[in-house]
């Protein structure tokens, strides 16, 4: 009966510090001006131009920490990929949703949400005299960190410096116009953010680097045809507004 109540005694700390924990809403809109690239295994079609980038997102925990939440990007590439090949001129366009549970850690002046979740990812790539697409679309898991440490904080004033990294693969489906096959295939996705945040109340602005990269493997062979190996990427510097509760 000691033993039992020495043990409560010890634990009901934790628990009430649980307690007083804070619930915590996220959510922004972020844009970013960069680089599209993309080369095949044969190097025929290497390229890059300059592409923008769309960024919504929201996230939400209880006081204990846990929570979910759901982020989608949208790149557009300009009109003039793959020009200096030789090949016709393409828009590349690239589209990523990614849903997930989140477990989020925060102490004094250190934060860092823990996501594990689902990306659906789809790149196209549109020829614009023909109109011709092929497309690569990917589901699989995604698993990201997000670590924060504030800097300064006065009053409703906070300045924090912060770093995105997230990993995952998925299986691939490859559709091309005028062509019966369905190919299939594997893509890896690597993600990054590094950069710094401002807060006022609840007001926040963002400023940073993005990096999206995306490496698929050779498909499987159809019909005596296949797919070439290919990497992908979006490099930027990203701007959010977002609030914070």
């Amino acid at each position: 009966m000691h033993r039992l109540l020495l043990t409560l005694l010890l634990i009901s700390p934790a628990v009430f510090a649980q307690d007083r924990g804070r619930m915590y809403f996220h959510g922004s809109i972020g844009l970013a001006g960069g680089d599209f690239s993309f080369e095949n295994d044969p190097r025929t079609l290497d390229d890059d131009t300059d592409a923008g980038l769309f960024q919504l997102e929201f996230e939400a925990t209880s006081r204990r920490g846990f929570g979910g939440g759901i982020r989608f990007e949208s790149v557009v590439s300009d009109d003039d990929l793959f020009v200096r090949n030789g090949a016709p001129a393409n828009e590349a366009r690239m589209g990523t949703l990614f849903a997930h549970f989140t477990y989020r850690f925060e102490e004094h002046r250190f934060a860092m949400p823990v996501r594990v979740g689902v990306i659906v990812n789809a790149l196209t790539f549109e020829e614009n005299a023909t109109g011709l697409e092929t497309q690569y679309a990917s589901v699989g898991p995604y698993f990201e960190v997000e670590p924060e440490v504030t800097l300064i904080r006065r009053g409703p004033f906070r300045w924090s410096l912060y770093g995105q990294f997230g990993a995952g693969i998925g299986g691939t489906a490859i559709e091309i116009d005028n062509d019966f096959r369905d190919y299939d295939s594997a893509t890896a996705f690597i993600g990054l953010e590094l950069g710094t945040r401002f807060r006022v109340g609840p007001g926040e602005l963002g400023i940073g680097y993005i990096g999206r990269f995306q490496s698929m493997d050779e498909s499987d062979l159809e019909a005596g045809q296949f797919v070439f190996a290919h990497d992908s990427s979006f490099n930027g510097l990203l701007v959010t507004f977002g609030v914070t509760f």
